[in-house]
Parts: C-alpha cells; structure tokens; sequence
C-alpha cells in the first residue's frame, strides 16, 4: 500500500513540474514576442515619410502673383527740352497697359528712365528721340513722325515732329512703340500665361515641351543609293552664336547623318505647268516615313529633328516642291523641321552640298527653331527675342515648379502610406532655394540669371515630384504587410495559441 502512494505522489509532481514549464515557455514566448517582435515588425512595415516644407509651398503658390514681377528699365535718349517728359509718359504707359491687360498689374511693367553713360547699347533698352526741323525756304514737304527697330539690338529711334510735340502726343508715340511693337507678344504671352487661357492651336501644338537639354540632329536623307556629301559642319557653326545666346535657357548638342535610299510616303504630284514635282499640304504629314528611316535617337533628352532631303528628281532636272512655301520647307509640331533641297546634278559626278547651299536652308531651320522653343517671332532683334524668352521662360517654369510641389503635396496627403524619402525632401528645398534666387535675380533686373536659376527650379521639382523611391512605394497597403510577415506569424502564432488553450485548459481543471 505505501509503495502506491508513492508513485501517487511522484505522478502529481511530474504534472506540476510539466504545466509549470508550458507556463514558463508561454510567457518566454509571449515576452519575446512583445519586446522584441511588435518593435521588429513595426520597425520593417513603418513607412518612412520625411516632413516637407508643406506651409512654405502653400504660402508661395498663394503669393505667386506678388512674388514674381518684372520690371524692365526702358532707357531714353531724349533733348534737355523733353526731360519733364519722363513722369508723364510713365503714368500714360503704365494706365495704358493697366487697362488693356488688367492682369498685369504689379507683374510686368516698364520703367521709364533718363540715359545715362552706363548704359550700353547691346544691353539696355534704348529709344532715341530724333528731332526734325520744320522745313524752310522753298522746301514744302511737311515732316512726318515715324520710328524705327533696330534689327541688330535693343534700340529704337523715335523720330518727332513740331505736330506731334505741340499736340501732345510724345508720351502716346511711346507708347504704340513700346506696347505694340518691341514688348507686344510678350506682353500677350505672359498674360495668357497668367490667365491661363488656353493658347492657340498653332502655339499650343508646335512647341516642345521645356527641357534643360536638347540634342539636335541634321539629317541628309537621299532617295537614291549615290554618294553624297554635304558641308554641315561649317554650316552648323553658324549657328553656335545662337546657341551661346541659348546657354540660360539649355544646352545644344548637335550631331549629324546621312541616309541612304529614303523614299517617300507618297508619291509627289508632277504638274505639267510648273514643270515640277508637287508635295501637297495634305500629304505633309505624313512625309516623314517612321518606319523605313531610322530617325530615332535613343536618349533621355528631346530631340528637334532637322531634315534636308534630296529627291530623285534632282537628277531628271525636275525641282521637288512643297506647295504653298516659300522657302520650300515646312515646320513639324515639337519635332523639328524639314528643308527640300533642289539643285541639277548631271550623272556621273560627285555630289556636294555645299556651305552656299546650306546657308539659306541653316536660316530656315533657325527659324523653325526659335518657334519650336516658343520664341517671340517679333520684332526682328535676336537680342530682343532672346531677352523675351528669358522672361516669359522664367515665369513658365517658376509657375510650373511650384505646381509640381503643389501636386506632390496633394500626393503625399492624399496617400498616407506613400513613402517620402530624404531625397525628396531635399530636391524640395532645393527647388525653393533655387525659386528664391530666381525671384531675386528678377527683382535685380537680371533677366538671363532669373531664367537660369529657374530652369534649375523646375528639374529639381520634377526630380522630387519623380523620385523613384516614393514612385516604387506609390502605395503599400496593410495586406501586403501581412503578406510579408504571415510565413513568420504563423507558425509563432499557433505555438502560442496553442500554448495558451492548454493552459487555460490546465488552469479550469484545477479549479
């Protein structure tokens, strides 16, 4: 009997022992699951989002119109007699173009002021006041008031007479000039830019969306297989006082090619009249022949595309024309251009284009350029349309950086697991650094520098608002989380669970 109680005795003790342990391996497992687990899946699940200056970029898209203003220094080269002149013609412009652009006012104006010697003529706005004398003697032509543009820089000549003095209408004189002839089409530029107002379809289709870099790229495409060779070389350096003009605006890489058996679409149309070859307006668009020439370039940067063609029909003396151009060439919205060159070539010669040839063609694409990059087509002045372009540029891409800041804190608010990296933060603040100096650059009336800084603005905004690591993560939702843990939690999970049944099991059979 007492050899029983014994083993009684040894079995109670074994469960005790038993269900303590279970206890002990639950809470080990509990405990570590606690400290250690919790903070390790919330540590490798946490989003990180780095905080944005949310308040600054709300504050400058609110103050846009007060920030960013020109003021441009008109310089006048007038008679002592016509020094009180200045103030009064200052309030005519400045309410003359308040009520024509009402949006205008307190962005762009102009400042009337006196010459002085550090003005310089390739610099400054200058407009000179010429005086006629009222004719004498037996001549009896009346003097007439006219003015003139310079073609080569920033000056312009007002011619006066006594009737328009006497009358008055200096201050009115000066302003058709500078209004409606050197400042016209920025002026509407810029207002439709701050009204928003959707531009025309010709200006809205051809020009190439803004980019820092562009690579331009002549090409020779020749119908038949015969060598052929053409002077670009020496010819592009003709344009590379253009492109240094350009340097604030981006940078130009140009490159070339020649190519080989590219036959057209469709078919010219010979027209017995003209003794030629006519391409259609209609067939225009569909000149380029995408899939038999290789006219792609594989790179990050756009491409404008300057195309001269050589058509068979050089050889039947026979000219290939565009119908309805002048200069036998014709524009491709935010592509490039293209020239038809004809010129008799007898069989059995060499071919050569040379730079004679190709001067005439260089100006075309010059021009196709300026109005691929949306620059002024008026006045004629190279130093004028560039300076335009500054402004006008610099006003695009201040407003469009600041909308990218402004799309991505939509984003980022919109999207609360988005992740925001430190890099994004950082081409934030970049971006309104460079935003501040433009503004700066403004204010001091240095237009090139203000476009400069700008256009700075707009590619560190694009490479927050593109970052590729909030781009990867756009959204990371809970269940993927889940995912991602679920071979890790389960197992844990049920020791646990299982642990736990037992023990509640262990705790109401001792009750």
């Amino acid at each position: 009997m007492s050899s029983e109680k014994v083993t009684v005795a040894t079995s109670k003790d074994e469960g005790s022992n038993i269900k303590f342990i279970r206890r002990v391996i639950v809470g080990i497992i509990l405990a570590i699951a606690v400290s250690f687990g919790l903070p390790l899946f919330f540590s490798t699940t946490t989003i990180y989002r780095a905080e944005l200056p949310i308040n600054q970029i709300n504050d400058k898209v609110v103050n846009f119109g007060n920030e960013v203003s020109f003021r441009i220094p008109v310089y006048l080269d007038l008679p002592n007699s016509l020094e009180h002149f200045i103030p009064t013609a200052q309030n005519y412009i400045d309410d003359k173009l308040r009520s024509r652009f009402p949006q205008l006012n307190n962005i762009w104006s102009l400042e009337l002021k006196r010459i002085n010697s550090n003005v310089r003529e390739e610099r400054d706005y200058i407009v000179k006041f010429e005086y006629i004398e009222p004719p004498t003697g037996e001549d009896e032509s009346l003097p007439t008031e006219s003015f003139y543009i310079s073609p080569f820089s920033k000056t312009s000549v007002l011619t006066l007479t006594d009737a328009v003095v006497n009358a008055k209408k200096v201050d009115d004189f000066l302003s058709v000039i500078l209004l409606d002839q050197v400042f016209k089409e920025e002026i509407e530029q810029i207002n439709r830019l701050i009204n928003e107002e959707s531009k025309t379809s010709t200006s809205k289709d051809v020009v190439l969306p803004y980019s820092p870099k562009y690579n331009i790229v002549f090409s020779l495409l020749t119908e038949g297989g015969k060598s052929i060779s053409w002077d670009i070389e020496k010819s592009s350096e003709l344009l590379k006082p253009i492109f240094k003009k350009l340097a604030p605006f981006a940078n130009f890489t140009i490159s070339s090619q020649i190519q080989y058996y590219s036959t057209l679409t469709n078919s010219p149309i010979y027209d017995e009249n003209e003794n030629a070859f006519i391409i259609p307006e209609e067939d225009l668009s569909t000149f380029i022949n995408h899939g038999d020439w290789n006219l792609i370039t594989h790179d990050i940067n756009p491409t404008i595309n300057f195309i001269v063609y050589f058509g068979q029909s050089n050889y039947d003396h026979k000219p290939l024309l565009v119908d309805n151009s002048k200069t036998n060439s014709f524009l491709i919205p935010q592509w490039g251009g293209v020239n038809v060159f004809n010129k008799e070539y007898t069989e059995g010669h060499s071919i050569n284009i040379d730079e004679n040839d190709l001067i005439p063609i260089m100006e075309t694409f010059t021009s196709q350029l300026f109005e691929l990059l949306g620059i002024v087509k008026n006045p004629k002045s190279p130093s004028i349309r560039f300076d335009s372009l500054s402004r006008i540029s610099a006003y695009k891409n201040l407003k469009k950086s600041l909308e990218n800041l402004s799309s991505l804190v939509k984003l980022t608010e919109s999207l609360n697991e988005i992740s925001i990296p430190k890099l994004t933060k950082e081409h934030v603040l970049q971006t309104l650094q460079y935003f501040d100096n433009s503004v700066k650059a403004l204010i001091e009336q240095q237009f090139e520098l203000a476009m400069t800084y700008s256009s700075k603005s707009i590619l560190s905004s694009d490479k927050a608002f593109f970052e590729k690591e909030m781009v990867q993560q756009a959204y990371f939702p809970s269940e993927h989380k889940l995912a991602v843990f679920l071979p890790l939690l389960g197992p844990v999970s049920s020791i646990i669970i299982i642990g736990l049944i037992k023990l509640v099991k262990d705790v109401k059979a001792n009750n």
